[in-house]
């Protein structure tokens, strides 16, 4: 199953962007993350993941590496 966001056209051009995609692709590959964080009690079987589950989740990690995403993070980690 894939695990990609939209804008997949920005990662050539973003190489930032890319590696948070890519990182997220591989951890999705290797493990249950999203079926654990859409779970309501912690059992990945009690999930059931949608394609668009894993587009919006994997947009927003895309989105994490992005210059606005690195601001969103450089705040948060002030916080």
């Amino acid at each position: 199953m894939k695990h990609e966001g939209l804008h997949t056209y920005r990662l050539e051009a973003n190489p930032k962007e890319k590696m948070f995609a890519e990182l997220w692709e591989k951890l999705q590959n290797e493990s249950f993350t999203l079926e654990y964080l859409l779970s309501e009690n912690n059992r990945r079987v009690d999930v059931d993941v949608s394609e668009h589950d894993k587009t919006v989740a994997a947009t927003v990690i895309q989105w994490l590496g992005s210059p606005c995403g690195q601001e969103f993070l450089k705040e948060a980690s002030k916080e």
